[in-house]
């Protein structure tokens, strides 16, 4: 919601060429931001709860913790039962960085109710990225560090570099194979390839992951096995040391994305209450770059495909190449198709641009229903539209 926001701000600024006034001077009430966002959650959060007691679920508010393997005391009260489920969540982390309790978490840094002038990001994932181009694109001077030597290493090369190119385009700067020594009250010392370097920050952002929620759990005492990434599962979402235990969500350490959690939620209760018997499926997995503009992406990166030994072919098609992207004036983007020689096979499917998140679905459905590269570019679609883009980067244009 915050990034939608952000998003519509950017858009307003740049409208001069679509013939508005008066849109250069547009500002952001970043109280209002924060406090519209606040209250979406708090609705949402409310909502959930009228939800479960709808459906005869007991709920009872506390913090948890197993005495025994089927016993839990939640706030002092005892609690049993033969299958138990976790899906706590995960928390963000704090490294072990000299003066880190001066730097923010991406939940504390979106409690801010003023635009900080300057921000240090430590940090080149999602998370990173993500909160970095909002912050920018607001207003916000934006340095990001990463630890190694790429940023968004899961990201497909080409891909990456047409978002890094965008975000340097904002006011982003990035540096990799950076080492942070110390956050300091208005700086963050760092090397970089060995060499001592300062970054001024009013506020610095900590975007360095999010562990699993399990400490306080007392999973010794239920003889749950974990580590840092989760609970140790199986496919079915079953521990793998304490069998009537199930875990879903970040808590169980798969994928950590909303709708996965979504799907492993019901899945886990399925397999508690009739048995284990579905295994979760993550073969086809849409993941989405909620920056400005955003990336989609499923299947494999190119890099990826060609490790399987497959005879790679490699489609390119500019955002502004396609007509609706050039009518709305949002003409930054990319559109990369990744398909298998002579069967046609697709094997990934890239976007970054406007609604990047959405138009990847259109790939995503396809590939799961088996079709070719040829049999989508075959596909009537409606003109001029934003998904026309996906239709001609499979036709090769």
């Amino acid at each position: 919601m915050l990034v939608s926001t952000v998003e519509l701000l950017s858009r307003v600024r740049e409208s001069a060429n679509l013939g508005l006034t008066g849109t250069a001077g547009v500002g952001i009430d970043w109280k209002a931001v924060i406090e519209r966002k606040n209250g979406i959650v708090a609705s949402w959060s409310a909502g959930k709860g009228k939800g479960l007691e709808k459906a005869g679920v007991t709920v009872l508010k506390g913090r948890a913790r197993f005495v025994s393997p089927h016993e839990l005391r939640v706030d002092g009260r005892a609690v049993s039962a033969e299958k138990i489920i976790i899906a706590t969540g995960a928390l963000p982390a704090r490294p072990p960085i000299a003066g880190v309790e001066r730097a923010l978490t991406s939940d504390e840094l979106l409690e801010l109710t003023t635009l900080p002038a300057r921000m240090v990001v430590v940090g080149g994932g999602f998370i990173g990225l993500e909160l970095g181009f909002a912050f920018a694109r607001a207003g916000t001077s934006v340095t990001v560090l990463q630890s190694g030597p790429l940023l968004l290493p899961r990201v497909d090369h080409d891909m990456r570099e047409a978002l890094l190119e965008i975000g340097r385009r904002v006011g982003i700067a990035f540096a990799t194979s950076v080492k942070v020594v110390a956050i300091e009250s208005d700086r963050v010392a760092a090397k970089v390839a060995g060499a001592a370097r300062s970054f001024p920050a009013d506020v610095v952002l900590l975007a360095t992951g999010r562990p699993a929620n399990l400490a306080g759990l007392g999973l010794e005492a239920a003889g749950v096995a974990h580590d840092s990434r989760g609970v140790r599962v199986n496919d079915h979402l079953q521990s793998v040391s304490a069998p009537h235990v199930f875990a879903a969500g970040d808590a169980a350490g798969r994928h950590q994305h909303t709708p996965v959690a979504w799907y492993e939620g019901p899945l886990a209760a399925r397999n508690a209450v009739r048995g284990p018997n579905e295994k979760a499926d993550y073969g086809l997995l849409p993941t989405a770059l909620f920056t400005i503009p955003a990336l989609g992406q499923v299947g494999l990166t190119e890099e990826d495909a060609r490790r399987t030994g497959a005879q790679v072919v490699v489609h390119r098609t500019a955002i502004e190449d396609n007509p609706a992207a050039g009518v709305r004036g949002e003409e930054d983007g990319l559109v990369k198709i990744v398909y298998e020689e002579g069967t046609e096979r697709l094997l990934g499917v890239h976007v970054l641009g406007p609604h990047a998140e959405d138009l990847v679905q259109i790939a995503a459905v396809a590939m799961r229903g088996g079709l070719t590269r040829r049999e989508v570019a075959s596909t009537h679609y409606v003109f001029p539209t934003l998904g026309g883009a996906i239709f001609d980067a499979m036709a090769g244009w």
